[in-house]
């Protein structure tokens, strides 16, 4: 039994998917299991890199403290893995804990390596590729407009970049494609997909709060399609319950109603921009990682998507949710240029659709072969498109260059007696890799500090070259104890010595 037998474009069956795999069926998930080995070769060079000054290495560093705490805390006294100090003397505990529990999970190999807190990433966010695929198939696209779609998305800046934190988007397209599976009305599924089923409601709903969100839309699409309270609707719906209990458990239990609130008004009120900078951001953000083509054509996917009856319901679905993330949290959209990530569903389904229809097209005015061809030559263009990222500018600013800081800070130790992680100027507003790798908290450096004699004169601090202080030298460089990049390290007392006098 697979659920990647579909029917028929444009019809509508309540025929369960066929008990074996077809020729077509065995070739499309090779050719997904390719793309998913060529995704993941990728980012084999990332896994080694250490924390660094990017989203990523922001993010991540945090469950690497987490995972620091529990070990030495245990767990009741690391508040169940949400204790980061030293950056902080608050637990964080404002999203659902799955990645919390998997990189626990994943700390317990050998070794203490940053490779371990990011494997559970970045083995989240391959997952986005097969289950991208099955959501296609499921909804009625053929094999060789899915892999088309899903070799797009897949060789896009923005997914390369981040995907890694976009942890929660693989689980989110599993959970969608088995809904649409099982949604079938009479359809009694086999056991083993039962309990994946179940699996992926428990792992969408422990992973996020848009995991909550997808997954209670899937659960009750699959209530009202089979039209009763069947053993799949109650097995499925109790995982997803059982996974929001343990979430609401551990974000209420750990941070309080009080502090989530608090993140809530912030996301949604705490920005002070208007609608024109705020679009202006928008539009900044999505060009610097999608090229202009790839966002209008997501805006036809996106009117396909809603044409076709296929995909009508769920594409619908999709909009509303993208519209309440980035218009309903503006100040996290404005704040974060990886925050209107869920368009990459809109882009797989809506891009799915566009090409399965061209495809039809091209079937009935060329011979097979040539479509073949052409499908062919595009697979590679779109291998080619990723190996630019990779190997170029993306690369260069997103991942490497970041990753300097923390090659810099791994190869020094605080000063005797330094108490801080120090920085002076900005940049490095959110340096939780700094504490990870020094267990002090950051600190940042000012004239009046200074002026205070708050540190020691052989005190480290750490800086951006790119983003000196006022006051400071913009030749500051020349005394820097070491370089990696645009990084450096000085000496406090250099540091007061160089203080240029208003």
């Amino acid at each position: 039994m697979t659920v990647t037998d579909v029917a028929p474009p444009d019809e509508t069956t309540e025929e369960p998917p066929r008990s074996k795999l077809s020729r077509e069926d065995r070739w499309g998930w090779i050719g997904v299991a390719a793309i998913s080995l060529t995704v993941a070769a990728t980012w084999i060079p990332r896994i080694n890199l250490p924390f660094g000054d990017n989203h990523p290495g922001r993010i991540i560093s945090r469950y690497a403290l987490h995972v620091a705490n529990l070990h030495d805390q245990g767990i009741v006294g690391s508040d169940f893995g949400a204790d980061w100090m030293p950056y902080s003397n608050t637990p964080y505990a404002h999203h659902p804990p799955g990645l919390n529990i998997l990189t626990a999970l994943f700390s317990l190999f050998p070794g203490e390596q940053p490779i371990e807190i990011w494997l559970a990433p970045f083995l989240l966010a391959l997952l986005v590729v097969p289950a991208g695929a099955a959501l296609l198939r499921g909804l009625g696209i053929r094999w060789s407009a899915t892999l088309l779609a899903v070799g797009l998305m897949a060789s896009t800046a923005f997914f390369w970049v981040y995907s890694p934190i976009m942890f929660d988007l693989g689980p989110i397209l599993l959970i969608s494609a088995i809904v649409v599976v099982l949604r079938r009305k009479d359809y009694q599924p086999p056991r083993w997909l039962l309990v994946i089923a179940c699996a992926a409601g428990l792992l969408a709903t422990l992973i996020s709060w848009p995991g909550i969100g997808f997954a209670g839309a899937m659960g009750l699409w699959l209530w009202i399609s089979r039209r009763k309270l069947d053993k799949v609707v109650l097995w499925v719906g109790a995982s997803m319950v059982l996974g929001v209990l343990i979430s609401l458990t551990f974000i209420v239990g750990v941070s309080g109603i009080h502090d989530l609130t608090s993140q809530a008004e912030y996301r949604t009120q705490g920005g002070t921009f208007t609608a024109e900078q705020f679009l202006g951001r928008q539009r900044q953000s999505l060009g610097a990682l999608l090229p202009n083509w790839y966002l209008l054509l997501l805006v036809l996917g996106a009117v396909a998507g809603l044409w076709d009856k296929r995909t009508r319901l769920y594409m619908g679905f999709a909009l509303l949710f993208n519209a309440f993330w980035t218009f309903g949290l503006n100040n996290g959209a404005y704040i974060h240029d990886y925050w209107n990530y869920p368009l990459l569903i809109l882009g797989l389904v809506g891009m799915g659709v566009l090409l399965d229809r061209v495809l039809t097209w091209l079937d009935g005015k060329v011979k097979a072969r040539f479509t073949m061809i052409g499908t062919a030559a595009a697979g590679l263009a779109l291998l080619a498109a990723l190996l630019v990222v990779v190997t170029g500018r993306i690369d260069r600013v997103y991942v490497s260059d970041p990753a300097n800081v923390g090659k810099l800070v791994v190869a020094h130790d605080p000063a005797p007696g330094q108490k801080f992680a120090w920085v002076a100027g900005g940049g490095l507003s959110v340096p939780r890799w700094y504490a990870y790798y020094w267990s002090l908290k950051p600190q940042d450096v000012t004239p009046e500090k200074l002026a205070a004699n708050d540190g020691n004169p052989t005190d480290l601090v750490l800086m951006d070259l790119r983003k000196v202080p006022k006051w400071l030298p913009k030749n500051i460089g020349d005394r820097a104890v070491d370089k990696r990049g645009t990084y450096a390290f000085f000496h406090m007392s250099d540091l007061k010595a160089a203080v240029v006098t208003p």
